[in-house]
């Protein structure tokens, strides 16, 4: 007996509105997730200040253990990791004290690890020539066990950027992910399946296999290890996301990306991927300004991160960001078409409307070059409050250091006074008091710490005053030490111009600051009036 006509009909009505219910209740929950990243980069500042005080932490921990060399590299390790989401150039600093701490105690296995760390940020960074030297030149056969996972991974690492670079669609791009076929095989090999990142090598082999339902299987494993809000589970998040759009799944890739952004905002990853391929998605969905929002977020933290690998992330966010502003102006000349054609219909002669249109792209250009001039000027405000906030930083960083070490000289000299009095030495007190040597060797201890601290900031200082001055009359510095002359320049340099502040730092007279002045300017070969004008342009401070 055949079923009528109105049950087919009835039936597919019902699954057209459980589809429609069921697409509706994932795209409220991608909205609330929207509403609560959009939350998260408002705060992004303050989860920065989180991963600086860990850093900060660190590094004080680094300075209570200077004479344990295994200790030192442990806590030099984990400053490198640290940074190595964070702030590529200071991830470099730390890694060069681990490699000269592994060479000066000949442990290999410390200088296997810092060259895999190292070589993973060179790729990370795009100096792929670089890292692949550095793995090329290990021979895997002398490398610890434990550090088998960490080779394997470090060319997974460089391949898969050069795939990212490149591409995978011509023959360059082919070799290397065949390549990364490989090290996907021996990553997930050189572990144990009860080790959380068996899961996540073993889904990257699933994906370039073209597995993409065990690959999410796998993910998913790997996503049950890990915690929200830490680096990791924005990488599973990411890579989660990557197979949900292999499979057709957009609402599930959008949620994916949203985990991975809030992930990587909440543990300070400024090398990251996700805020990007998310503003991409909500661009093609129409939500305009929270792509825009999400691109600009994207790009700060890749000027943030300092790496020539992020030009190439910014290169593949740049088009949304130019197609975002393309559809600002076209909203503004729809407008604007529609404004002439009212008018053309209130006012008679297609001159006055064709004036009118002129009149406004004339107004639309100007504003175009004002803002290229405002965008100039603020980049070069931005150029002095970087260099503000480094000397800042680093003159912040030499106070606290000072301080510590006052401190403790004095802690020593109370109890030192405290001894002599209860056995009555009140002439070794008297003798205590009037050593002036003790007072010379603290100032040059100070004054040597200020030279080290300023020419950290001001590298070329002394070859710029060296440009300003006679050549006969030029300076030479010896052990990073600076005579009182170029002290003095120095501290005028910091912005201390005033010759009783000089005074009082140097312990010198206000009449030989002065004298110490003018003798420097007599050798000028500029004019003096504008000789400190010109110190006062030394810089810019030197990368760190």
């Amino acid at each position: 007996m055949h079923k009528p006509f109105g049950f087919y009909f009835s039936f597919l009505i019902l699954i057209v509105c459980f589809n429609c219910k069921k697409n509706s209740a994932e795209n409220n929950e991608n909205e609330a997730l929207l509403k609560k990243l959009d939350q998260k980069i408002n705060a992004k500042k303050r989860y920065e200040n989180i991963k600086k005080r860990k850093i900060f932490i660190l590094k004080n921990d680094l300075h209570q253990h200077l004479s344990n060399d295994s200790m030192t590299y442990e806590i030099n390790n984990q400053i490198v990791e640290e940074y190595l989401g964070y702030q590529c150039d200071s991830a470099y600093i730390y890694s060069d004290k681990n490699k000269a701490l592994a060479i000066k105690n000949h442990n290999n296995y410390w200088l296997y690890q810092t060259l895999l760390q190292r070589s993973v940020l060179l790729s990370t960074t795009g100096l792929f020539t670089e890292s692949k030297e550095i793995l090329d030149n290990i021979d895997p056969k002398s490398l610890p066990p434990k550090l088998r996972f960490a080779y394997n991974s470090a060319y997974e690492c460089l391949y898969s950027n050069l795939v990212d670079y490149s591409g995978d669609n011509n023959m360059y791009g082919r070799n290397y992910k065949h390549k990364l076929a490989d090290y996907y095989n021996s990553a997930y090999k050189s572990l144990a399946p009860t080790d959380p990142f068996y899961y996540l090598f073993l889904s990257h082999k699933n994906r370039i296999s073209n597995e993409w339902e065990q690959a999410n299987f796998n993910i998913d494993k790997f996503l049950k290890t890990t915690k929200k809000g830490t680096r990791l589970h924005a990488i599973g998040s990411f890579c989660k996301a990557v197979i949900e759009a292999k499979l057709g799944n957009v609402d599930s890739q959008e949620q994916c990306l949203i985990y991975s952004a809030i992930s990587d905002i909440e543990s300070s990853t400024k090398e990251n991927r996700s805020m990007q391929d998310l503003a991409g998605i909500l661009y093609k969905k129409g939500d305009n300004e929270r792509a825009y929002l999400y691109i600009q977020s994207a790009l700060e933290d890749a000027n943030f991160y300092n790496a020539r690998f992020r030009s190439i992330q910014i290169s593949k966010v740049q088009p949304i960001i130019e197609e975002t502003y393309l559809l600002t102006i076209n909203n503004q000349n729809r407008k604007l078409r529609l404004s002439v054609i009212i008018i053309s219909l209130l006012m008679v002669g297609l001159g006055i409307t064709v004036y009118f249109i002129y009149k406004q792209l004339k107004m639309i250009a100007r504003s175009r070059n004002e803002l290229k001039k405002v965008n100039h000027d603020l980049k070069l405000v931005n150029v002095k409050l970087d260099e503000a906030n480094t000397v800042k930083e680093e003159y912040v960083a030499f106070f606290i250091n000072q301080c510590s070490i006052y401190l403790e000289k004095f802690e020593r000299y109370k109890k030192l006074i405290s001894r002599r009095l209860s056995l009555g030495q009140v002439d070794k007190l008297t003798d205590m008091v009037n050593n002036k040597k003790s007072d010379e060797m603290d100032l040059n201890e100070l004054y040597q710490n200020f030279d080290s601290a300023f020419l950290r900031l001001y590298p070329n200082f002394v070859d710029e005053i060296n440009k300003l001055i006679k050549p006969d009359e030029q300076y030479l510095i010896k052990n990073g030490t600076l005579n009182t002359e170029l002290r003095i320049f120095a501290l005028i340099r910091l912005g201390i111009t005033d010759s009783n502040q000089i005074s009082d730092f140097l312990r010198y007279s206000v009449r030989t600051i002065y004298n110490y002045r003018s003798r420097v300017k007599a050798k000028s070969v500029i004019e003096n009036d504008d000789f400190e004008k010109k110190i006062m342009q030394i810089g810019t401070i030197s990368d760190a």
